[in-house]
């Protein structure tokens, strides 16, 4: 085996094996982070949101429900519902991902990474005006790395031109390069607990 390629004869700078440990990095650092920082910088991320003039004019939003130390949106998108929008939050049906309106007091299901899914019908993908995507990594470009079931990947392409796609994350989650693949989606706009990076500005 040549000294630049791993057991699977993959080199080692392939994009393959740097996402990976991109992967692995974040995750590990995202991991360490306690639950009061978690909450701090999840307070400063939302803050933040509320400030995007395409989710002040959002009619209809989609979130997220967090996991492993993600930026907790709860309390955002339930101020937000209170304000008239229609919340929706992924629900994953086989390789795909469903959405569908989050209702507060109704039942939700655990899906199979435990996650909280509302158990309604599907919304109509097109109708969204906003997305707000999570994220392992992101880059300046607007390409995000994922758990790596590709589930976004699948999804984003499939959301109307109009719709605004809004990557969050902590500020060490953003980093130069995610080595995307040619077909890739990238957001329009990165919100942290520190900055903003501007990929898109026809949404301003």
């Amino acid at each position: 085996m040549k000294n630049d390629e791993n057991q699977s004869g993959i080199k080692i700078d392939s994009p393959i094996v740097l996402r990976d440990n991109l992967r692995r990095q974040m995750m590990a650092r995202r991991n360490k982070l306690s639950r009061p920082e978690v909450d701090t910088l999840s307070g400063q991320v939302c803050r933040r949101l509320e400030e995007l003039q395409p989710l002040q004019q959002a009619k209809v939003i989609m979130g997220f429900s967090s996991i492993r130390n993600e930026v907790i949106l709860g309390p955002l998108l339930q101020k937000l519902q209170r304000q008239g929008r229609t919340i929706l939050l992924p629900r994953v049906e086989g390789d795909n991902l469903q959405t569908v309106e989050f209702r507060p007091g109704e039942d939700m299901g655990r899906g199979s990474f435990g996650i909280q899914e509302p158990l309604g019908e599907p919304f109509a993908v097109d109708k969204i005006d906003v997305v707000i995507v999570p994220g392992l990594v992101f880059d300046a470009n607007g390409y995000r790395l994922g758990y790596g079931k590709g589930y976004y990947d699948r999804f984003l392409p499939r959301l109307n031109q109009q719709c605004f796609k809004c990557g969050i994350c902590y500020e060490f989650q953003v980093v130069e390069n995610v080595y995307p693949h040619s077909g890739d989606i990238p957001v329009h706009w990165i919100v942290t607990d520190q900055s903003e990076i501007a990929v898109n500005w026809d949404f301003f």
